[in-house]
């Protein structure tokens, strides 16, 4: 049984996820700003100072844990709405 998810408190809500889920061109609005970013955080680790070079690499790896979570969200939601 799931519960609706209006009656949860905030903390537990995810309305930008929801957003996401309930209309596909948004949520690959989303994707394609993420993939964006990364685009231009790799140009910055490949010519960038070894500060900015590091600061770059842990953004990437966030980003990715970001995406992965999305992917993972949005293959469990799908799996939900079908049955």
């Amino acid at each position: 049984m799931t519960q609706d998810p209006k009656a949860l408190p905030d903390w537990q809500r995810y309305p930008h996820f929801t957003e996401c889920f309930s209309d596909p061109v948004q949520g690959q609005e989303l994707r394609t700003r993420a993939l964006r970013s990364c685009a231009e955080l790799d140009q910055l680790l490949q010519s960038g100072t070894p500060e900015q070079q590091a600061w770059a690499q842990k953004a990437l790896n966030a980003y990715g844990n970001a995406l992965s979570l999305l992917d993972e969200a949005r293959a469990l939601h799908e799996r939900g709405t079908q049955g």
